[in-house]
């Protein structure tokens, strides 16, 4: 099993990091279609923009918390999978030394 179970640690701290950022933006940055208002001109188009506004304020707020729930599982995968490489190294390098004690 071990020999198919591969991983790269920087990816995946990288890929935390870009979640966080994500998070952030989206937290930083409300509706977009707030700011354009009254340049629609058209009620029509106005009317679907606001509509849109709605929809969006309340899929984003979920979105969010997926993104941010996703950055702190990724940070976690990251740091259990570094302190297990640690532990790992440990035991081997424990063992080559007890090993060496024996003889």
């Amino acid at each position: 099993m071990a020999d198919r179970t591969r991983y790269d640690l920087d990816l995946i701290k990288e890929c935390s990091k870009s979640l966080y950022r994500m998070h952030r933006e989206f937290k930083d940055n409300g509706n977009p279609a707030d700011e354009y208002g009254d340049a629609l001109g058209s009620d029509k188009l106005r009317d679907t923009f606001s509509d849109f506004s709605d929809t969006w304020k309340k899929n984003r707020k979920k979105l969010m918390e997926d993104v941010e729930n996703l950055a702190k599982y990724t940070g976690k995968a990251a740091k259990a999978y570094e302190d297990i490489d640690h532990e790992l190294a440990n035991a081997l390098r424990d063992a080559k030394k007890s090993g060496k004690k024996e003889k």
